[in-house]
């Protein structure tokens, strides 16, 4: 007999060692860039225990479940094997018995279905967070002749691919992959969450409660988005929160009722509008108008082809799903490629890549590109829809030189949600972005420490290849408009703090660019 007893302290080494670059002695002291590094290690040592820990669930598993599903007793009671298995482990660990069913299904389907993910899991690839998505997101393919190609290819692209994989690109990447291979898995998904929908509501504490709904994607976005919309319609001196607002107008549109400003000023300008006259149908105004992008090739709209949509705030969408989309009243169809591209003999198509008198201005087909691409803010981690950020130019414009300074082209711009937008104009963050030797768009971040970060290692590229079709040039330049940064900059010189950080910007691209052709070379060609 065993007795399981708390468990002693670990040894000191260990310890500094899970801790990464930390001194425990003086921790305080340890520079910026290791406690980063330090950080990135615990995550792989997190990795590696989560593994150990699968590994584990799963034997047991194998002995109490796979063994015999079902074993009548003496009594004749009947004991579930699966059951009584995670029993243990939550009686064992303290935790309730669906968390321990839970980690042996996660368990089961690694070994089993995804066990080349389960090896990235090991070698601290990926996170455990990680790993937990992906068997969410191909638990339809259990019984699927297409599971081991979609879990070698999946470990392939974490393996090779250059970057981070925050939870929204990393899902959109598993379910690329598994629409390539099995699309019925993604329709059968879809139409499993459809039929769960439903509102429930909940009775929280100190007199509130909480409402929640579940429906599809695009009509959770229109609704999200109306009552946003109805949010802001207050005054600037409305004392409440974002969400404290929200809440508000999210009653006043269900029930009907009137929607206020809370200033309590006899002066307050706020023209709001009556909640009840507001409805998917009702002709609003621009500044009222909620619209939801999604982005879809011309064969997959005709019918022709059925390949992935992309939903700006969601991610991927079947084919199917987006034909039902199209096929609303209230949907406009807009062709990316427009009447004013020029098509070339190799059939890509050339647009004007910024506005004839204003070359630091994107041109509005290149604003469009630049959102449809990126799909999300470039920041490693950020979630924020293209389409709520800001065109950002990677290397600095030149307003006194445009020929000098970042180009306004879609490699040398991206999208930015605001605050990194902010973050990188008035901070001391220096980002890049390149292509690289296969194509591929890439980036990085350099702290103000100096720390290299690598950027997101997936854009929508990789859902819509035809993208690479679309090149932009320069337009015939206009003359000058009595507005144009351009020509402000030939009335009054340009600040030196401002520009002396800007060419310490670029110095430090340059220096980084040369330290990653070494690299690159010193490295040889990649083991794959």
């Amino acid at each position: 007999m065993s007795v399981l007893s708390t468990p002693s302290p670990w040894p000191e080494q260990f310890a500094a060692g899970l801790l990464g670059g930390v001194d425990p002695a003086y921790p305080d002291e340890t520079p910026t860039n290791d406690l980063l590094l330090g950080m990135a290690e615990i995550d792989r040592g997190r990795a590696s225990l989560a593994y150990a820990e699968y590994r584990s669930a799963a034997v047991l598993y194998d002995r109490y479940v796979a063994a015999k599903l079902v074993e009548p007793s003496g009594s004749g009671f009947v004991t579930d094997g699966y059951a009584d298995c995670a029993a243990r482990i939550a009686r064992a660990r303290g935790i309730g018995q669906r968390a321990a069913e839970k980690l042996l299904s996660e368990a089961v389907s690694l070994r089993d279905r995804l066990p080349e993910v389960f090896d990235c899991l090991r070698d601290g690839i990926i996170a455990p967070w990680q790993a937990q998505l992906a068997v969410t997101r191909t638990e339809l393919l259990d019984e699927s002749a297409a599971a081991p190609v979609v879990d070698a290819e999946i470990a392939a692209l974490l393996r090779t691919r250059k970057g981070t994989w925050s939870r929204a690109r990393m899902r959109d990447m598993i379910d690329r992959v598994v629409y390539r291979h099995d699309p019925d898995a993604v329709r059968q998904r879809r139409k499993d969450a459809l039929d769960a929908r439903g509102v429930w509501t909940a009775e929280l504490e100190d007199g509130t409660g909480e409402i929640t709904a579940v429906g599809a994607a695009e009509d959770v976005r229109v609704a999200a988005a109306r009552v946003a919309g109805l949010a802001k319609a207050v005054c600037a001196n409305d004392p409440r929160t974002v969400q404290q607002r929200r809440s508000d107008a999210m009653f006043a549109l269900l029930s009907g009722t009137v929607f206020e400003c809370d200033c309590g000023r006899e002066e307050c300008d706020a023209q709001i509008p009556d909640p009840a006259t507001i409805s998917a149908s009702t002709a609003l105004t621009p500044s009222t108008a909620i619209m939801v992008h999604v982005v879809c090739d011309e064969a997959t709209l005709a019918g022709t082809a059925d390949n992935p949509a992309f939903v700006e705030g969601h991610g991927l969408i079947s084919g199917e799903h987006v034909r039902d989309i199209a096929a609303r009243k209230d949907s406009i169809v807009k062709p990316v490629i427009g009447p004013q591209a020029v098509a070339n003999s190799d059939g890509s198509f050339t647009l004007p890549a910024h506005q004839p008198a204003d070359a630091h201005r994107p041109s509005a087909a290149l604003d469009t590109f630049l959102r449809i691409r990126d799909g999300y803010c470039v920041d490693p981690g950020c979630v924020t829809s293209a389409w709520q950020g800001d065109g950002d130019h990677v290397a600095e414009f030149d307003h006194d030189h445009p020929e000098r300074g970042g180009q306004t082209t879609a490699d040398g711009m991206n999208i930015k949600c605001r605050p990194g937008h902010v973050l990188k104009t008035f901070g001391e963050w220096v980002d890049d972005q390149w292509r690289d030797c296969d194509g591929r768009l890439s980036t990085e971040y350099t702290t103000p420490e100096g720390l290299i970060l690598p950027g997101e290692a997936e854009t929508n590229e990789d859902l819509f290849p035809g993208l690479r079709r679309i090149r932009f040039v320069a337009p015939a330049q206009g003359p000058p408009t009595g507005n144009a940064r351009n020509d402000i900059a030939t009335t009054r010189p340009r600040r030196g703090r401002v520009a002396d950080k800007h060419a310490r910007r670029r110095a430090e691209r340059n220096r980084n660019r040369r330290d990653r052709d070494e690299r690159d070379r010193a490295a040889g060609p990649p083991p794959f």
